[in-house]
């Protein structure tokens, strides 16, 4: 299977990846050690990469990873929904379809959907339309209904932000394989390493002792210039990023994905954090996103179980969702920060720059610009939100770009017009 060209587009239901999906394009979510737009250069790593989703969010992603604009190379190409997975699986049932279609171009189709597209070389070149984005990333248009459909039958797809708690871990272990070289002989003195062949240290993290990393339930990979402080304990599967610290006597544990420049303590189980956001202290935190330069106060926890252990439900704007699940903590957007002792309630949502400082339990949908987290907070006024994510962010070297400040106006006139209705 050769492909020239791959074509990731947003799926149309961005909203079901709030608050992540306000500042963010969807391929840019954590799933494991990678992002899913790195997942998937790695699973394809002689094609050209492309994206089409929303205009603004894609400038502010080109210009945040000093990416060109699109342009196609010579030959085919392939249209895959971000939020199909890029699993081995995905490449097992890819390579089953090219097998039994080797001569045209075709639909794919996962659960009755159509999620992507496979062109020729000759139907790619042959009209103007095909170059065209919008119309790859919209595969059931009459154009291409002629092809042939094929379905996936081990792929996975993830239609809520939510949805990749389940599978985190699974994305740990096949990261692992994938690893070059698998640092476990290398001894660390006083520290417990369990099911040594299942964890990846790089040589360049530093790794303090009396500390236990356990792998005997998934895999543990701890990435370039990561600390580890003493009395830490981390279970598997859990990746922790690049220059990341894990502070004292932290309980990391499994299906846990922690991004780059983080700093994380207190006790985290199957959540996925975000590059540049800090927990540093004692506290809860289950079932849970944080997204973009979070900071979460100390003792803060979220609850993830319902007394009743009934499904939790959670609202989005006006919109409720059954997530049909028994677990779910918060899901926090960027910029957001929580005082110390805040309590959060089961399967709760989080706008982007909100303060959260209420006493007692915190409402379970709170908009972007809270400055309280209450429901008749104010609302953070967007230029000291601006200012104080300049400051933040000035203090690991980086600098807010205008795109990313446009994104965050954006949502602040969205907040706005939604207070007036």
């Amino acid at each position: 299977m050769i492909i020239h060209n791959l074509l990731l587009f947003e799926p149309k239901d961005a909203i079901n990846f709030y608050p992540f999906s306000i500042l963010h394009p969807i391929w840019n979510l954590r799933i494991g050690k990678f992002k899913i737009f790195e997942k998937y250069a790695r699973l394809f790593p002689n094609s050209k990469l492309n994206y089409f989703g929303r205009n603004a969010h894609l400038s502010s992603f080109f210009a945040k990873y000093i990416l060109n604009n699109n342009d196609f190379a010579k030959g085919n190409l392939l249209a895959l929904n971000c939020s199909i997975l890029p699993t081995k699986d995905l490449l097992s049932d890819l390579n089953r379809i090219f097998e039994d279609n080797q001569n045209g171009s075709f639909l794919i189709k996962f659960k009755g959907n159509i999620v992507g597209i496979y062109l020729t070389q000759e139907d790619f070149e042959k009209a103007d339309e095909f170059s065209r984005p919008e119309l790859l990333s919209n595969p059931e248009i009459d154009l291409f209904k002629k092809f042939p459909q094929f379905r996936l039958e081990k792929a996975i797809q993830i239609n809520y932000l939510f949805d990749i708690f389940d599978f985190v871990g699974k994305m740990i272990n096949e990261d692992l394989q994938s690893e070059t070289e698998i640092e476990s002989e290398k001894k660390y003195e006083g520290v417990y390493l369990i099911n040594k062949s299942n964890i990846s240290i790089s040589p360049l993290a530093n790794i303090l002792p009396n500390c236990v990393i356990d792998a005997s339930r998934g895999a543990v990979i701890i990435d370039d210039y990561a600390k580890v402080m003493p009395q830490s304990t981390i279970i598997g599967p859990t990746y922790i990023g690049r220059n990341t610290t894990i502070k004292v006597g932290a309980k990391i544990y499994h299906d846990t994905a922690i991004g780059d420049w983080s700093k994380v303590g207190g006790e985290v189980e199957n959540s996925i954090i975000q590059d540049y956001s800090n927990k540093q202290h004692e506290g809860f935190l289950g079932h849970s996103f944080l997204g973009e330069w979070v900071n979460i106060g100390a003792d803060t926890n979220t609850s993830d179980l319902k007394n009743t252990y009934s499904n939790i439900k959670i609202r989005i704007e006006r919109m409720d969702i059954d997530t049909r699940r028994m677990f779910l903590g918060t899901l926090f957007g960027d910029h957001t920060k929580t005082g110390i002792n805040s309590m959060l309630t089961t399967g709760t949502v989080v706008g982007i720059c909100g303060i959260l400082v209420r006493e007692w339990f915190l409402p379970n949908f709170i908009p972007s610009f809270s400055w309280g987290g209450a429901n008749n907070s104010p609302i953070y006024k967007v230029d000291k939100a601006i200012e104080t994510a300049r400051i933040v962010m000035k203090r690991r070297n980086k600098e807010l770009t205008p795109e990313e400040e446009k994104l965050i106006r954006l949502e602040y006139e969205r907040v706005i017009s939604m207070e007036h209705r």
